[in-house]
């Protein structure tokens, strides 16, 4: 084997690839798969003739409104279904029939690549050259005029590829999934999507940008990477690289209110106004598509609270911890990236632990009723001490002690443990995974080997709420997805910080489904936070 010169990739000549090498084969669609291609001077694989898998009934609008997008001559379309409706699919067969396409490529954060590469290879190619690639990696898809980036640490790389970098090929589609992970336009991964939409060079042709998500904003204010689609919608020209401020003021001149009027405030940062406006440019005029869970034919979430009361002295070191990190973050940045690395931060996740026995005996509880349980948590300390605990209450109430922990550090082993869950071999699961991987009953083939996952119902119990709303929605989809009904509890000590805090990430969420048309979901999210305060609220829209 060898380093290739120009593509910095491992290539081996030969007729066959020994069977000792076959594990270092590079991945269908994958970067290094395109490369294989390019190197040995043949066109993408033929697309075998075969009939191809049907859509649900309700996928074949959303793809139709993406095609005719795409002929309208709009800069992209955004695709804002809710969690387990197949946006994956519907993406990939709109792509199929796009015409003038030759190379389509698929950003996804890491977990979900594996996924996206089954789906691609399930519905087929259509004749396209696919790419599917996680944002880290995204520089690899550059070189740069000045500085050769393959020799260069990693971080650099990404930091050139995002300020200077010349694509190696063009790329006529590009989707990215789950891509409320634009919504900061300053982060690394959002300038080097905003690199490689670029016109081709030489020529005035851009790729088209298709974005999937299901939580894609929860403010206005989180809508810059959708400023084309917006201007599009409202007949202006896009504003190109703003700063926050900037941004903001554009929007108010589109007529934005921007929470002005806290009269008639239900949520922070947003109004009915601002609600309307943008269902309005993003929904009505061609450029974007949503659907409610019950208008596609799919169950809507059952939500509920479960306080648990601390020891006194718990109580206080609970409250001490929260108070630290307030005093740092504030209690209003819900969606904000927290810095990990801060020690107020680190002492609210630590200080969570004195919660994990009050979770397990929760999710035992659960257990005992006839539930499999998820447990969605944000950090490795918390994913421990919670299966552990876990795995001792139910032992204590004579049942099956079988716990997984499913967690990015052991890559190798979790769709191994996912199988587990789905058989039913594993009674609880503890991850703190919440993108790319599927917890509900029933899945086609989720217990391995052929094999559907068991019908028991699901349950998803939320005991960590230090991040925003988009986030615990990502959290709630794991379990409640492809029309299979699944219960969540959130589970707050009660009397403290963090209750407030909890009511706040309700409302980011209830944000996020008002402005994806969701009124009835954002109410229900709402009423958890009026129980939560204490305050009455505004319904949504009024």
């Amino acid at each position: 084997m060898r380093l290739d010169a120009r593509w910095r990739v491992p290539v081996y000549k030969g007729r066959r690839l020994p069977k000792a090498l076959a594990p270092y084969a590079a991945s269908v669609f994958s970067w290094e798969w395109m490369i294989q291609d390019v190197l040995n001077g043949r066109t993408p694989p033929p697309v075998v003739a075969r009939e191809r898998p049907p859509l649900r009934e309700y996928q074949h609008e959303p793809v139709k409104l993406i095609q005719n997008a795409h002929a309208s001559q709009a800069p992209g379309f955004l695709l804002a279904y809710p969690t387990g409706s197949g946006k994956t699919a519907i993406c990939i067969c709109a792509t199929h029939d796009l015409p003038d396409v030759r190379r389509a490529l698929v950003v996804t954060k890491l977990d979900v690549v594996p996924a996206w590469r089954r789906a691609i290879s399930y519905f087929g190619s259509g004749g396209k050259r696919w790419v599917v690639i996680n944002p880290e990696q995204l520089w690899r898809l550059f070189f740069h005029p000045l500085r050769p980036l393959n020799s260069l640490p990693v971080d650099k790389a990404a930091e050139f590829a995002a300020q200077g970098g010349i694509l190696h090929f063009p790329f006529d589609v590009v989707i990215v999934d789950e891509s409320h992970m634009l919504a900061s336009p300053a982060s690394l991964r959002s300038r080097t999507v905003q690199r490689l939409l670029l016109p081709e060079h030489g020529t005035n042709r851009r790729p088209w940008f298709l974005r999937a998500s299901a939580s894609p904003f929860s403010n206005p204010g989180e809508t810059a990477y959708l400023d084309d689609l917006l201007a599009h919608a409202a007949g202006v020209e896009a504003p190109g690289a703003l700063s926050r401020a900037g941004y903001q003021e554009w929007l108010s001149r589109l007529g934005f209110t921007l929470n002005t009027d806290h009269t008639r405030r239900w949520f922070h940062d947003l109004n009915s106004d601002d609600v309307n406006k943008l269902n309005h440019l993003l929904f009505s005029r061609g450029v974007g598509t949503t659907a409610t869970a019950e208008e596609l034919g799919l169950p809507s979430m059952t939500r509920e609270l479960r306080p648990v009361e601390l020891s006194p002295d718990d109580q206080v070191q609970y409250e001490s911890a929260w108070s630290e990190f307030r005093a740092q973050y504030g209690l209003e940045a819900v969606d904000d990236v927290l810095d990990d690395t801060s020690e107020a931060l680190r002492r609210v996740q630590k200080a969570s632990l004195l919660k994990a026995p009050k979770v397990a005996q929760i999710v035992a509880g659960l257990v005992e009723e006839g539930y499999q349980v998820v447990v969605p948590a944000w950090y490795l300390d918390s994913v421990s001490a919670i299966a552990r605990l876990t795995a001792a209450a139910l032992k204590a109430r004579g049942l099956p002690d079988r716990v997984v922990e499913i967690t990015g550090a052991d890559r190798h082993l979790r769709e191994r443990k996912r199988q587990l869950f789905q058989a039913g071999h594993a009674l609880v699961a503890v991850t703190n995974s919440l993108e790319g991987v599927n917890f509900h009953a029933g899945e086609h083939g989720g217990a391995g080997n052929g094999r559907d996952a068991t019908q028991s119902p699901r349950a998803c119990v939320i005991a960590d709420v230090l991040t925003g709303g988009r986030r615990v929605l990502q959290a709630e989809g794991r379990t409640h997805r492809d029309g299979q009904r699944s219960q969540t509890v959130y589970v707050f000590a009660e009397n403290t910080l963090e209750e407030e805090w909890l009511a706040r990430v309700l409302r980011a969420a209830a944000g996020t489904q008002a402005l994806v048309q969701s009124p009835r979901d954002a109410q229900d999210l709402m009423d958890l936070a009026t129980q939560l305060t204490g305050v009455a609220d505004k319904e949504p829209g009024q």
